[in-house]
């Protein structure tokens, strides 16, 4: 059996479909994906009603929270007063424009969210999904998180393998018995360079567990997808600020 996860699609229609032709090919049989699959990006909607009838196990992320309440989005306060004055206008333009996007429908949907899910595939590995950790959909767990952090997150579960996003990149980490993986992002997989500047490479990021009785091993994927398409769809689809928004894919 292969169990496909996923995170972060962030509106990226172009991405997530490039994904999710990877994931038949590869002849994925059961995907868990761990939230944040509408905001900020150019196609809302469209990644939407695209996830709707694949009844996909999904995790509640921050942004589809706010999105589901109808509520801005507004980061932690340190990372917030970080940005430039200019940066924090044009995000929440963006926020403003994607819950205008959206229907009670697909508010709806993303109300169905759970904020944690437990897979158990019979005598495989258990798995307990989350987007930033099972506490709250705003934690990060990354590679430096301290251990006494991580028991914080993690202490009251015992399973086999801990799945989360959030942070967009990917990660695999021990921890006690128990193995964490990120998957990373599909939609919005930055990097920070040198200098402090981000950049957006045109590629989906998740990851597979394959299992095998009770052995299962994982593999961290990146799909390549054209950044024309992507530039196509921001264009077509009225999102603001085209150009800036565009400014750090690469």
């Amino acid at each position: 059996m292969r169990v496909g996860i996923l995170s972060d699609i962030h509106g990226n229609l172009v991405a997530l479909e490039a994904g999710l032709s990877d994931l038949r090919r590869r002849k994925v049989e059961h995907v868990l994906c761990l939230g944040d699959v509408a905001a900020t990006g150019p196609q809302p909607c469209e990644v939407i009603e695209l996830l709707k009838p694949l009844k996909w196990s999904c995790v509640l992320g921050n942004s589809d929270e706010t999105l589901a309440r109808d509520i801005a989005d507004i980061p932690p306060a340190k990372e917030w007063e970080q940005l430039p004055g200019e940066d924090r206008r044009r995000l929440q333009q963006l926020d403003e424009w994607t819950r205008k996007q959206l229907s009670k429908s697909h508010r709806a949907y993303l109300s169905t969210f759970k904020r944690t899910i437990a897979f158990n595939p019979g005598e495989g590995p258990s798995f307990l999904c989350y987007h930033g950790s099972p506490k709250s959909n705003r934690d990060r767990i990354e590679a430096t998180t301290p251990d006494d952090a991580l028991t914080k997150y993690l202490q009251g579960y015992e399973v086999d393998i801990f799945a989360g996003g959030h942070t967009h990149t990917q990660l695999f980490r021990r921890f006690r018995d128990s193995i964490i993986v990120n998957p990373g992002s599909v939609g919005l997989p930055f990097q920070v360079d040198p200098s402090g500047r981000v950049r957006n490479p045109t590629r989906a990021d998740y990851a597979v567990v394959s299992l095998t009785g009770k052995s299962f091993g994982l593999e961290f994927l990146s799909v390549p997808y054209s950044r024309a398409e992507l530039e196509a769809a921001v264009r077509d689809g009225g999102l603001p600020n085209p150009d800036w928004w565009l400014s750090d894919w690469c």
